[in-house]
């Protein structure tokens, strides 16, 4: 029905932090890399919180890629966003696009639904302590792990890329 859903986020590898204050804990260009990477050229849905964060980070919605914005407000709207009320009509609308994965952005209450449903993550684990008052959801027992790319540095902050697929899945 649609194509499968990814989602790529960069976590604390040890309890899940993914932000604070609406914002991201941890900046590291070569990880804003890896995510457009991942998504560029493919729709990503994300919820208002975090499309209001990437404007207030870049000046500028996602580029290269369809900005499909979930909000509860149905006076919201923005220029350069496909903006849906329910995650079954932002699926539909990225679908439209025929994608070969249609990602999700975040926030965590975003991941939080779809979690059970996305069937590949490309995750960045941090080796830090950092607090965030937003987390990942657990995802271990769900995934299994079929690549790590190698421990990288970024300013003292160590952290690694890796993707996991769904359990049982054909590519599992």
């Amino acid at each position: 029905m649609y194509p499968p859903l990814a989602l790529v986020a960069g976590i604390g590898s040890r309890n899940r932090s993914i932000g604070k204050a609406g914002g991201l804990l941890r900046m590291v260009p070569d990880d804003l890399r890896r995510f457009a990477a991942k998504t560029i050229g493919k729709p990503v849905i994300m919820g208002r919180k975090t499309f209001e964060s990437v404007i207030a980070l870049s000046g500028r919605p996602l580029a290269e890629r369809p900005n499909i914005v979930l909000s509860r407000n149905p006076d919201f709207e923005h220029q350069h966003a496909i903006v849906c009320q329910s995650l079954a009509s932002a699926l539909e609308r990225a679908a439209l696009y025929n994608p070969d994965e249609i990602h999700i952005g975040g926030g965590p209450e975003l991941y939080d639904q779809v979690i059970h449903r996305v069937g590949r993550l490309y995750l960045t684990l941090f080796n830090d302590d950092h607090e965030g008052e937003a987390r990942f959801p657990s995802f271990e027992e769900e995934f299994v792990e079929v690549c790590r790319h190698g421990v990288r540095q970024h300013e003292g902050l160590e952290y690694e890329w890796v993707d996991y697929v769904r359990r049982g899945s054909a590519t599992a």
